[in-house]
């Protein structure tokens, strides 16, 4: 009994001890399965911490570009301008502290929440570090989120992300279009086409007959006090008719969205319908939008702290083939021309007797054939007039102080071809010329009286004139702070006005001379001035010009009588219109002929106006205004190298078009940083994340 009992002792010993190690199995076992479902949970929550931090990000960069971007008027935006000068960058005030800021922007700031919920995870924002000087076109932005959750169990992840978002500006979201006006757009006649969108920031009217193979966009525009409606319809070509017309240029007109045959998508083709009803089809027609388009002004271009002469100049010395324009082998212009126009005078004599700066001293005339073309390579500053016609090669663009004066046709030498309206990736190195002028676009003759009465309405007078805010650079040009007069009257602004473009430093050149005592500006003319007497040769009227006094009579003499006559010479007459050169008037009327092609982007400050012949212009035509009378047919060709999402583009810094603020913002740098190490706005934090 004795013996028998021990066994059952040993034997319950044994069952307790296997029991032990089975829940000591079984705790070890649970214990890993639980740590594991800890770490599991919390590796699944930092994940998800990073998403919601990733999020909040985003979040506040999209409401960054809103609030900044309201801030922007569509009518006058200054782009390159010099130090002394503000620009829409200017809503960034510099900053860089020891916590994140909830708020950022002058005057209309924008505050960031407190927190915010998402993917159930609490998420924090702030601004880290804004930088930002005074002039600059760009500002760089450090966003920090942080993102904390409670994960199933109990544990708590977190994450921080610090992202450095940079808002600049690049190539001008204006140059989408086919045809863009900053303020009245108009279709009128039934040989007007449009192969590319067509944009106004304002009203636009669409006459029954007109063409527009692609989008039409009207915006709602305070400033003008316009809704931003489409009056009109017009019509469109199907894919068959598209496919099959030259329009004006042979293969000029960009590709079709998709190749029926090859299937290929083309990023900003034409989407042509099979079939068109004898209207517009409405959705193509897309009114009352709600946010305009940027068009930034061309600011100051001939002071020393220009930017555009400083990012000409920068091309330049990272490539001296850049930023040129050359004829013959022979270099004409290196980033900013500064040479006599074509009176080869540097100086003159004012009408009070002082010698001044030639009212053409910067002018350039450009006169290229096919054998011998005009070649362009990069942006290249003119300060005053240019005149230009014929073939051009190269990419690059022309900025003029004033005006560009287009006497003739201008051919690519080497064009960009969409054959059977297909894309073809070779046309990215295909000539491209662009032709931005401060003041205004001036098409053909117009000397010719009929040049004027043919255009008038459009440039004096409303719908096609409204009034809208200068940049204060323009005074250097005769424009004042407001202008919505007529494009045919004398350019005239007062002297408060040219103050303060003078104060900014902006008026250190002024294109053909500025008198203060009548706030007009000046153009060459010739004159005669006292002091020989002469026999006369014939009869007529003759100034008779008294430098003395500095004043000028007009007497009549007879065939063979003797009069003190003055001797010819070059003075300056203060009274230029808008549209009119600085040079004499046969400096436009000796190269003038009937323009029927210009192969060029076209942008201004104010107008492009003129007469044409059956013409197709091939690139964009953008302008705040426009008045242009064509002969039979206009065809507007839309450059689809110009749209940033398509194959073909043509890289900005290489051609040197105008630049725009409105573009979305571009991720600079991004990190993961350890929680705590930035603190929020003296905010109570969240609870701590366990060894994250």
């Amino acid at each position: 009994m004795a013996a028998a009992t021990s066994r059952r002792g040993f034997a319950l010993l044994t069952v307790l001890a296997l029991t032990a190690a089975i829940v000591i199995a079984v705790g070890a076992v649970v214990g890993y399965v639980s740590n594991a479902t800890r770490q599991t949970a919390q590796a699944i929550g930092r994940d998800v911490c990073r998403l919601a931090a990733q999020s909040g990000i985003e979040i506040a960069k999209a409401r960054i570009y809103a609030a900044f971007s309201s801030t922007i008027s569509a009518s006058a935006r200054v782009i390159g301008v010099g130090s002394s000068t503000t620009s829409a960058f200017d809503w960034f005030s510099a900053y860089s502290g020891s916590s994140a800021k909830r708020t950022i922007g002058t005057k209309n700031t924008l505050t960031l929440p407190v927190s915010s919920e998402i993917s159930g995870c609490t998420v924090r924002t702030g601004i880290a570090r804004v930088e930002h000087a005074d002039g600059e076109q760009f500002a760089d932005v450090t966003i920090v989120a942080e993102a904390v959750r409670q994960n199933p169990g109990g544990t708590v992840s977190s994450s921080t992300i610090a992202e450095t978002v940079r808002f600049a500006q690049q190539r001008s979201k204006v140059f989408n279009n086919a045809y863009f006006v900053n303020n009245y757009g108009w279709f009128q006649g039934s040989g007007c086409t449009a192969n590319g969108d067509v944009r106004a920031n304002g009203d636009m009217y669409l006459d029954s007959s007109c063409k527009i193979n692609g989008n039409v966009y009207a915006s709602r525009n305070d400033e003008l006090h316009v809704d931003g409606d489409v009056t009109g319809t017009g019509k469109m070509d199907s894919y068959s008719t598209y496919k099959s017309t030259t329009y004006g240029a042979a293969n000029a007109a960009r590709p079709l969205a998709k190749n029926k045959t090859t299937g290929e998508t083309v990023a900003g083709g034409y989407d042509a319908p099979d079939t068109v009803s004898a209207t517009m089809p409405q959705e193509r027609i897309k009114e009352r939008m709600e946010r305009s388009v940027e068009m930034p002004y061309i600011g100051d271009v001939s002071s020393a702290a220009s930017e555009y002469r400083a990012w000409a100049q920068e091309l330049h010395d990272a490539d001296s083939s850049m930023s040129t324009i050359k004829q013959g082998g022979q270099t004409i212009a290196t980033v900013y021309y500064d040479g006599t126009g074509p009176s080869g005078q540097a100086t003159v004599t004012d009408s009070h007797g002082n010698e001044v700066a030639a009212a053409d001293y910067g002018v350039l005339v450009l006169e290229g054939t096919q054998a011998n073309p005009i070649e362009i390579s990069g942006p290249v500053i003119v300060p005053n007039d240019v005149i230009i016609k014929g073939y051009v090669k190269g990419q690059g663009t022309i900025y003029s102080g004033r005006n560009i004066h287009i006497v003739g046709n201008i051919q690519y030498v080497n064009p960009p071809t969409w054959a059977n309206k297909a894309s073809n990736a070779d046309n990215s190195t295909k000539d491209m010329l662009g032709l931005m002028a401060k003041g205004n676009i001036v098409l053909g003759d117009y000397t010719q009286s009929s040049w004027l009465s043919s255009i008038n309405k459009y440039i004096s007078q409303e719908p096609y004139v409204q009034q809208y805010a200068c940049d204060t650079s323009d005074a250097a040009i005769g424009y004042p702070e407001t202008f919505g007069g007529s494009y045919s009257t004398t350019e005239c602004v007062g002297a408060e006005d040219f103050a303060k473009c003078s104060s900014a430093g902006l008026a250190d050149f002024v294109p053909g001379g500025y008198d203060s005592a009548t706030g007009r500006f000046g153009k060459l003319k010739t004159t005669y001035s006292a002091g020989e007497t002469v026999v006369a040769q014939t009869s007529g009227n003759y100034d008779v010009w008294d430098s003395r006094t500095g004043t000028k009579t007009t007497k009549w003499v007879n065939r063979g009588s003797y009069y003190t006559k003055c001797e010819e010479t070059t003075r300056l007459s203060y009274d230029r219109k808008y549209y009119e050169s600085v040079c004499t008037d046969d400096q436009i009327s000796s190269r003038a002929s009937t323009i029927t092609r210009i192969d060029a982007i076209l942008y201004n400050n104010h107008g492009i106006f003129g007469k044409l012949g059956k013409c197709s212009i091939n690139g964009s035509l953008v302008c705040r205004n426009e008045g242009i009378n064509y002969s039979s047919n206009l065809y507007l060709n839309w450059d689809l190298r110009l749209f940033s999402g398509s194959s073909e583009t043509v890289d900005n810094d290489k051609v040197g078009l105008a630049k725009g603020s409105d573009n979305a913002p571009a991720v600079v740098a991004w990190m993961e940083i350890p929680q705590g190490y930035v603190a929020f706005d003296g905010e109570d934090a969240p609870p701590a994340g366990e060894g994250d």
